[in-house]
Parts: structure tokens; C-alpha cells; sequence
């Protein structure tokens, strides 16, 4: 019974800490993106109508966030539904302007809890910069929407996405998140091959010492 105890203890830390760390890293993802997208914009100065878009995309975001604190929900909920429109058409362009476009609108969809619609922003802000460093982040955020979203297929398979990119700086998260995602879909022996992975590859990580405690959580289950 005592260990019975102990290992719903140690599964409910594990959730809070995953949950509080999740939310954490959506937050710094936006922070880097930002620099990052900034620096594409310089590099890219020569390209016909790329700074007017990423202006016309800073002026949307500063009106949308100007004064909020002051707002009432709804007054804010306004001016996010404003965004989302005036965003629209900087959507579909391709490069710096297209993949910040739909980070921003990314943003905004998850900020109102619309996880899936923000999913697909991601998606696109990453397809439409591959090659950049935006890519990753952007794919991991689709991954995270999904699952707020329930839909666990698409956030295994998006997951699988961020690890293609072997130079990802968060690359033990992702595949922590993944073996999450095939452990919450019953699939056991598959998240278990995921967490041995990890931790075998990167032992002092966190995320691999984290991946040590749901081995011996679910080793311990299949005994």
C-alpha cells in the first residue's frame, strides 16, 4: 500500500513540474522567436516589401497589447479578434514576414484557448521558415496546442518533427513530451523506448532524469 502511495506522489510531481515547465518554455519560446525573427529581418532588409510587413506586424502587435492591463476581458478579447483580422493577410507571404505573421497569430489563437486553430499557425510559421531557427520552436508549440487540444495522434506526430532537428537546444524536452504523448495514449512499451533513449543519450539532462523516474514508474507497473 506504501508503495502504491509513493508512486502517485511521485506521478503527481512529475505532472505539475511538466505542466509549470511546459507553460514556462511556450513563454520563452516567444522571447527568442521575437530576437530571432528580428535578426532574419535584418538579413533580409533587401527583399521588396519584407520590412513594411514586419512594421505592419509590430504596429498590430503593440496596438493589440497597448494599455492592457487596463482592459476588461472582453475589451481585450476585441482587440485580439482585431489582430487576428488585420494579421490575415501577412499570413500567407512567405518568409520572415509570413513566419511572424503566424507566430503572432499562433499566439493570439492559444492566448484564447483556440489550441487547435493554433496548432496550424505554428505549423505554418515553420513550414514557411524550415531552414530557420524559428522552425523548431514553432513545431514544438504546434505539439503543445495539440495536446491542450486533446488531439494526442497529431501532437505525437509534430513531436516527431522537432526531433528531425538534431541541433534543437531542446531536443531531451521534445522527446520527454513525446514519450508523455505515448504514455497518455496507452502505449507503454513505445513511451518507454522514448524515455530509455533519452536518459541513455543524455544522462545529466533533466528531462533524461525526469525520463529515469517514469521508467521506474512504469517498469514498476509491468511487473
Amino acid at each position: 500500500m506504501e508503495n502504491q502511495v509513493n508512486k502517485s506522489t511521485l506521478n503527481d510531481k512529475i505532472a505539475e513540474f511538466v505542466s509549470s515547465s511546459r507553460n514556462i518554455f511556450i513563454g520563452l519560446l516567444a522571447v527568442v522567436a521575437a530576437v530571432v525573427i528580428v535578426y532574419g529581418a535584418i538579413v533580409i532588409v533587401s527583399l521588396n516589401g519584407t520590412v513594411k510587413a514586419l512594421a505592419d506586424i509590430d504596429s498590430i502587435s503593440y496596438t493589440m497589447t497597448k494599455d492592457s492591463s487596463a482592459l476588461t476581458d472582453a475589451e481585450l478579447d476585441a482587440k485580439k479578434d482585431s489582430a487576428l483580422v488585420s494579421l490575415a493577410k501577412y499570413t500567407e507571404k512567405r518568409g520572415v514576414a509570413g513566419v511572424r505573421a503566424n507566430m503572432l497569430t499562433a499566439e493570439i489563437q492559444f492566448s484564447k484557448k483556440d489550441n487547435e486553430a493554433a496548432a496550424k499557425s505554428w505549423i505554418a510559421a515553420a513550414e514557411k521558415g524550415r531552414k530557420v531557427y524559428t522552425a523548431p520552436l514553432s513545431y514544438f508549440n504546434a505539439a503543445v496546442a495539440y495536446e491542450n487540444a486533446g488531439n494526442l495522434n497529431a501532437a505525437e506526430e509534430t513531436y516527431k518533427k522537432v526531433l528531425s532537428y538534431k541541433d534543437f537546444d531542446q531536443i531531451a524536452h521534445a522527446k520527454f513530451s513525446l514519450a508523455r504523448v505515448l504514455e497518455a495514449k496507452g502505449d507503454a512499451d513505445a513511451a518507454l523506448t522514448v524515455y530509455n533513449e533519452l536518459f541513455e543519450n543524455s544522462e545529466n539532462d533533466s528531462w533524461a532524469k525526469l525520463a529515469k523516474s517514469r521508467i521506474i514508474v512504469l517498469s514498476a507497473d509491468k511487473e
